[in-house]
């Protein structure tokens, strides 16, 4: 599966915090991945540096560490995992800038032959909401487990 090659992970009792490290050119640099339930069975996903002197998640610096791909491949490991066990989640992803978004979008592209097995995915844009497509530029991501409805 796609999430091979990716770092390991350590997450709360709760499974709505995920910490790794960024291994790379620039050191090592401590990551979060963090679940904020926004409704029934919705939740918004976060994800940036740790800032170990607030404890806050800094979600607009660019850590430029040279392992972006790895980065992004713990990223949808972890959110294997979150929807394994919150099975019903629908997970809203918007980037802090457009071209955060835009990240997103490429890995989900890059991936999208074993995405698309495991996640049904929409962009949104404005009010509407549609099927995801290569190419195109989305506002914000929408997905859920395929089996999501099927326990």
């Amino acid at each position: 599966m796609f999430i091979s090659d990716s770092y390991d992970y350590a997450t709360n009792r709760s499974r709505m915090d995920y910490e790794f490290e960024s291994i790379g050119k620039k050191g090592i640099i401590k990551k979060v991945a963090r679940f904020t339930k926004i409704g029934e069975d919705q939740y918004s996903f976060g994800f940036g540096d740790l800032d170990e002197m607030t404890g806050n998640i800094d979600d607009k610096i660019a850590s430029r560490n040279g392992d972006g791909d790895k980065v992004l491949k713990t990223v949808a490991r972890i959110i294997y995992d979150f929807t394994a066990i919150y099975n019903k989640a629908w997970i809203y992803i918007e980037g802090s800038t457009a071209s955060r978004t835009r990240v997103y979008q490429m890995g989900i592209t890059k991936y999208w032959d074993e995405i698309s097995l495991h996640f049904d995915i929409w962009g949104i844009i404005g009010d509407t909401i549609e099927p995801f497509e290569k190419g195109k530029n989305y506002e914000k991501i929408l997905g859920r487990r395929k089996d999501a409805f099927s326990f």
